[in-house]
């Protein structure tokens, strides 16, 4: 079985209405945003979010293909991918709760071979429950949902799904600069403070093409194995 890989340009509108393949073959999808964007997930009202203040900060509006909460993309905020996968795979998982799992530990050995955890905290990834509090409905990175990866207490990557009979479509964010006072200012509630935010996701100082080469290389081992 062979595997597709994209680096894909363009807005965040456009990159979240892709169909899916037609083929029956593993696709990555690299994603970079031509813009910043408020990215909400697919159960997620516009109207969660100040319209206003994300025109004022040049942040368009956009929903995603899979569930969770809000998420901050685009001027190097992030590393997005997409992992779409045929459900004739073998990592095909029909429970949603283990699905990602195998996923999540591609990123942290991907994560632990560019160095993160030698200073910043251990690099582990959440293989218990959906953890819930009072943020997580609304902002992705607040959570703690299976297969997630976190660096001590902070989200480093978040994960999320849309499954059809099909396909499963994971969608990746690894976060490197993470913007509380910005995801503050962008929701609508305005009892939400910069200072609740602060510290869900992390700032990681690596370089984008080295993270790509890194994750892909662990991913499409996985991938490939039998």
């Amino acid at each position: 079985m062979s595997i597709v890989d994209h680096v894909i340009g363009g807005s965040p509108a456009d990159h979240h209405a892709r169909e899916l393949p037609r083929d029956v073959q593993p696709h990555l999808w690299w994603f970079t945003s031509s813009r910043g964007a408020i990215v909400l997930g697919s159960a997620q009202s516009a109207d969660l979010v100040d319209r206003a203040e994300c025109e004022r900060l040049e942040l368009d509006i956009v929903t995603r293909r899979s569930g969770g909460g809000l998420v901050l993309v685009g001027h190097d905020r992030e590393v997005w991918l997409d992992v779409l996968l045929p459900s004739s795979h073998r990592l095909w998982v029909n429970d949603i709760s283990l699905a990602s799992a195998w996923l999540g530990h591609a990123w942290r050995d991907a994560l632990l071979d560019l160095g993160v955890g030698e200073t910043s905290g251990e690099v582990t990834v959440h293989d218990g429950p959906m953890e819930r509090n009072e943020l997580s409905s609304l902002v992705c990175f607040a959570g703690r949902a299976p297969g997630e990866v976190f660096i001590g207490r902070s989200k480093a990557v978040g994960i999320s799904q849309r499954r059809t009979r099909e396909w499963v479509r994971f969608q990746c964010a690894l976060s490197l600069r993470w913007e509380a006072h910005t995801m503050a200012a962008v929701v609508a509630d305005s009892s939400v403070t910069a200072e609740q935010l602060s510290g869900l996701g992390t700032d990681l100082d690596l370089d984008v093409s080295d993270v790509v080469d890194a994750v892909q290389w662990h991913i499409t081992e996985r991938l490939a194995a039998r």
